[in-house]
């Protein structure tokens, strides 16, 4: 019989088994995910990069400062539909794989009433504007493809190159010193009808001196080094509604205040396929192919607040500060994760000299969850200045800790993702600067933005970088704003988490290296009425 015998791990990498087990689950990666959010917005604010805080008479003002509706002299109606477009590069042990994915979507909706009338002509208060706005805050759709042979090199004789060498790590109890094998009675569902039935794992008996078996490992008969390829589609998009309300108080001090509505509605669903297996350096005749997919189908609510100011000192200067409330989220989730191992009609020998012929074995296992987020504090301070009737420059800046936000919930232990946000996170500042120039009834603009690096420590940067630009024509019965924003960020993957036998604190995961770039062309229609 085929076999690899596996040393056993020292008891360190109990905590380790702990927090790998989390970060495929991924509920820290994903709050950071709801955190990081952006106004996608109107094609305005998105071509001066959103560069919006100390503005004011725009649809977006709902979202970015409330105070900016205290400009507005005119009731508003908006529309603004857009097409993105997303390309992956991965790098995978040295090889590259792209991907790519287009989607319709609606990033910003909503009317503005305005009550800035003529009867407040004689008062200091000017009146102001109520507005109602949906602003798309987060775009998640995209397709990444990675594909390589993992090459991951031997420990002690051991192979750490496969999946299986992680699912491996997990039945094992590291509650004691040295770990012990956990009997089959203990496995999940998952370990014993995916991965013991499917012949993945298997326990090796040893006799004492009574005759009796006992349970001392267990082993991987497949080879290793296999191909890896990896498919993972993300879905959904995050929104947010305002009900917002500014005003003006004599065309000096403007002021504002809005309720968020927010949902969240996300779909991912990653595959792993691992095929061409190597057993003593030549093709494993045994196995064709082990592949498992995840799917996770999150719903959320959430409601929040903003409130802001903006003063106009001068009529070439506007400064401005909103404050945006931590949102509460009610979270509900329906995953799943399968295996399925495509044998070769493969003569499998037990210890005991029986022996089973194996061929194709699927297993799929489904599971709810619900949960509560609170994302992290946000403050955006931004000046404005105009350069009389040829137009303008704006510059915002965020201050935002991801490391605050939290996840509670009464379904799981949410103690160790917590503990995960407070230590991988930290203060990041994210910056914007935006212009607007004049021409008749048209517009030219051009943006830049940049949002920092969420991570205290990180093998890659994690910051966010883009460049905007757009044109808009105006008159006072309509306006058609066009932008296009391109995005640039990179990211890693690790299909799962696995450690060093050698050292258990060092993680020897695979990982891919992604080169994320995303086009977004948005065009907003307007009528004032």
């Amino acid at each position: 019989m085929r076999m690899t015998i596996r040393p056993i791990l020292l008891g360190t990498i109990l905590v380790v088994c702990s927090f790998s087990a989390r970060a495929q689950y991924g509920y820290f990666n994903d709050i950071l995910n709801y955190s990081r959010t952006q106004s996608i917005g109107t094609a305005r604010t998105q071509a001066i990069g959103n560069a919006q805080v100390a503005l004011g008479g725009d649809m977006n003002s709902a979202y970015a400062n409330p105070a900016g509706l205290g400009f507005n002299r005119s009731s508003v109606v908006t529309f603004t539909p857009s097409l993105n477009f997303y390309n992956s590069d991965s790098e995978y042990f040295g090889q590259n794989t792209k991907d790519s994915k287009a989607n319709f979507n609606i990033a910003n909706l909503g009317v503005i009433f305005d009550f800035a009338k003529s009867d407040y002509e004689d008062s200091k208060f000017k009146g102001g504007s109520f507005a109602i706005t949906m602003t798309r805050e987060n775009n998640f759709h995209s397709d990444i493809t990675y594909d390589g042979y993992n090459s991951t090199d031997y420990e002690n004789g051991i192979s750490r190159s496969s999946i299986v060498d992680y699912w491996l790590d997990n039945v094992y109890d590291y509650s004691v010193d040295p770990p012990i094998p956990y009997s089959l009675d203990q496995l999940t569902d998952f370990e014993y009808y995916g991965l013991f039935e499917s012949y993945l794992i298997n326990p090796i008996y040893a006799t004492d001196g009574n005759g009796n078996d006992f349970l001392v490992d267990y082993e991987k008969f497949i080879g290793d080094f296999p191909r890896q390829v990896e498919e993972t589609t993300n879905k959904g998009g995050q929104y947010r509604w305002d009900f917002a309300a500014g005003a003006n108080y004599n065309d000096i001090l403007y002021f504002g205040a809005s309720f968020n509505l927010n949902t969240i509605n996300y779909q991912t669903t990653s595959t792993l396929y691992e095929t061409e297996f190597l057993f003593n350096n030549q093709p494993d005749d045994a196995i064709n192919e082990v592949s498992t997919r995840n799917t996770l189908d999150v719903r959320g609510t959430g409601v929040g607040g903003t409130f802001g100011i903006i003063a106009r000192p001068l009529d070439l200067l506007r400064v401005g500060i909103s404050a945006t409330t931590p949102k509460y989220y009610w979270m509900r989730e329906e995953s799943s994760r399968d295996v399925f191992v495509s044998y070769n009609n493969f003569e499998f020998v037990d210890g005991d000299g029986s022996s089973i012929i194996l061929e194709d074995y699927y297993y799929e296992e489904f599971s709810e969850s619900n949960y509560n987020v609170t994302t992290p504090f946000k403050l955006t301070t931004g000046a404005a200045f105009f350069l009389g009737k040829l137009g303008f420059i704006s510059a915002d800046v965020d201050f935002i800790n991801y490391s605050k936000a939290k996840l509670k919930s009464s379904d799981f232990d949410a103690s160790g993702d917590n503990q995960s946000i407070q230590s991988l996170y930290q203060n990041a500042i994210n910056w914007r600067i935006g212009s607007e120039f004049r021409v008749s009834s048209f517009r030219v603009r051009g943006g830049y933005s940049y949002e920092g690096d969420p991570y205290k420590n990180s093998g890659i940067d994690n910051s966010i970088s883009k460049i905007s630009g757009g044109i808009g024509y105006r008159n006072r019965e309509f306006f058609v704003d066009i932008s296009a924003v391109h995005t640039k960020w990179n990211s890693v993957r690790s299909p799962y988490t696995i450690y060093s036998y050698n050292d258990p604190s060092e993680n020897i995961s695979p990982v891919a290296y992604t080169e994320n770039k995303n086009l977004n062309v948005s065009v907003t229609f307007g009528v004032n009425f």
